[in-house]
């Protein structure tokens, strides 16, 4: 059985450790990064100043679990149809701003992403309908790649220039501008992949197992899984029950598992299942770990081709969730 096993604990202490120097801002979409949205925001709800969401469903996945803090929605959508006084909506079109009267709304400024957020001729106009029509919360821009120090300063003098004299919350800064929220604090910052450790300096919150289904010993030049190729020497394999199914992609480069500690090599992936080296002494039932301590979340999602952030909304699809307090 696929497994996500979820530290809650190593959740909170990322979580502590932004919320010392700023409001935070929880990003809870796409089930919390992977990590499970309800479980997070339970876990978190006395340290978060709001949390983050990209859709209504997923806000109303928040609410009916209870969660009281503010919800911000961030894609803009047409017409709100949620009532709860702790939904806010993002705004970003004055023409939009009649069908929010009497809503809360975040009012998003496109300062070069270019993909949500009202651009510089539409900024005046948006701020003053929205004032007509809705109660405004705060007003945000988002970062296209906070490592590149040019790009990110130019995208801040733009969003002062779009907000400097404006009496709302503002936030700008993402997971990979805290340092930089904490030198020129803005009142909040929208963190996520920080929360489940996905970049440097905090703590990995997930570890993906899975169980092996059974072992044999194949010999030199027999095959193993699809297509032509066959090993070079006799081997101990193991069939392990996670496939691309399950978001373990097939194989674009080297990767392992651990085994009882000793790093195993997957030979090939299959839709439900997948099939590694094993040691002779290895048997089903065993577990073993495809992400965690011995393989961590940024070699596997190198052998992925992709980044953290894809590998954690998308590794143990179809498993079940164990979270560890």
């Amino acid at each position: 059985m696929v497994k996500k096993h979820i530290n809650l604990c190593a959740v909170r202490r990322n979580a502590k450790s932004i919320s010392v120097s700023t409001k935070l801002i929880t990003v809870v979409k796409a089930n919390a990064y992977g990590h499970g949205a309800i479980a997070v925001a339970k876990a978190l709800e006395r340290i978060a100043f709001a949390f983050a969401v990209a859709t209504e469903n997923e806000a109303k996945d928040l609410l009916e679990s209870g969660i009281q803090n503010d919800i911000i929605i961030l894609q803009p959508c047409r017409y709100p149809g949620l009532n709860a006084n702790n939904i806010i909506y993002t705004l970003s079109s004055p023409e939009r701003a009649v069908a929010f009267e009497d809503k809360r709304v975040a009012l998003k400024f496109n300062t070069g992403m270019n993909r949500f957020g009202a651009d510089k001729e539409t900024v005046k106009p948006l701020i003053k309908e929205a004032g007509k029509y809705a109660r405004i919360h705060s007003v945000y821009t988002h970062l296209r790649d906070a490592c590149c120090a040019s790009e990110t300063d130019a995208q801040y003098a733009l969003f002062d220039n779009f907000t400097g004299k404006l009496p709302y919350l503002r936030h700008i800064a993402a997971s990979g501008a805290i340092e930089r929220e904490r030198k020129k604090p803005y009142g909040a910052a929208r963190c996520g992949i920080a929360l489940y450790g996905g970049i440097t300096g905090f703590e990995s919150a997930m570890k993906v197992t899975a169980n092996i289904i059974e072992t044999r010993h194949v010999k030199r030049g027999e095959g193993v899984g699809y297509g032509s190729a066959t090993i070079t020497e006799d081997t101990d394999i193991a069939v392990i029950d996670i496939g691309y199914r399950n978001g373990y992609r097939r194989l674009s480069a080297p990767r392992y598992v651990s085994i009882k500690g000793i790093k195993r090599k997957v030979l090939a992936v299959c839709m439900d299942c997948s099939i590694t080296e094993c040691g002779s002494s290895d048997k089903a039932t065993d577990e073993v770990e495809i992400m965690g301590e011995s393989i961590t979340p940024h070699e596997l999602a190198l052998s992925f081709g992709t980044n953290e952030y894809e590998l954690f909304t998308t590794i143990g699809i179809n498993g079940e969730y164990d979270y560890g307090y």
